[in-house]
């Protein structure tokens, strides 16, 4: 069935789709009366509706189901140098399919994304729109969070401690990702760092490395940015599977 969000603050006894939700279920889906589908609040909470009214900015819902989906472990958070084009929505939708939780796009020394005072939080809903996008399409219940991008200094000054930290690099002393995550236990949230185009610089790797963050070694050959991305948040599906 066709999925559609409703945030949590409009979960109640009674369910509607207002606003883009509504165009799309009616307009572009041409769901009718009768018609049933999922609605999920981003949080795991989803439910089975049915089409009990519709009008010109509000289709409202009879509630057939609810139930909750289990978060997947452990929680990824990711922060990625923004690379040149839309290859990040790409990044965005496999990220998503991935289970990851929260992504920080980043703008590095020598990465070739700027961006002018106002930009940085109109690209953010643009992506985060992408990434809402990409649950509905995907099945899965848990909005990730896109955030405001920002320099590497200022995202690694603003981390929670706590969860372990890994940076794909190719400087010297980077070690096999299986052997590091071995060595965690079993966190709750871990957080992976991987540089644009350019990688970061050696200023930035000096910090990263001081903010903790393991160096990991992604193979003999140079991956592009959001190859590196998947690479890393696979293994680390992987290792922790059930």
């Amino acid at each position: 069935m066709d999925r559609f969000f409703i945030s949590p603050d409009q979960w109640g006894d009674s369910l509607s789709l207002t606003g883009d939700e509504a165009h799309h279920c009616c307009r572009v889906m041409r769901k009718k009366l009768g018609d049933r589908i999922v609605v999920f609040d981003g949080w795991g909470r989803e439910g089975e509706a049915e089409i009990e009214s519709v009008s010109k900015s509000e289709v409202g819902l009879k509630v057939l189901s609810v139930k909750e989906a289990e978060a997947l472990k452990p929680q990824i958070e990711i922060a990625v140098g923004i690379p040149k084009g839309k290859t990040f929505d790409l990044i965005l939708q496999k990220a998503v399919e991935m289970g990851v939780s929260r992504i920080q796009p980043l703008m590095s020394e020598q990465g070739n994304v700027r961006f002018k005072e106002g930009e940085g939080e109109a690209k953010r809903e643009k992506w985060q729109r992408a990434v809402l996008e990409a649950c509905k399409q995907c099945g899965q219940s848990y909005l990730p969070e896109v955030a405001v991008p920002q320099d590497v200094e200022t995202y690694l000054r603003g981390l929670e401690p706590g969860s372990p930290r890994f940076v794909g690099a190719l400087t010297e002393g980077s070690r096999g990702f299986r052997g590091l995550l071995d060595e965690v236990g079993e966190p709750s949230r871990i957080v992976l760092m991987i540089g644009p185009e350019g990688d970061f610089s050696v200023s930035e790797y000096e910090r990263i490395s001081e903010a903790e963050f393991a160096p990991v070694s992604l193979g003999e050959l140079v991956l592009r940015t959001e190859t590196a991305v998947f690479w890393m948040v696979a293994a680390v599906r992987y290792h922790f599977q059930s």
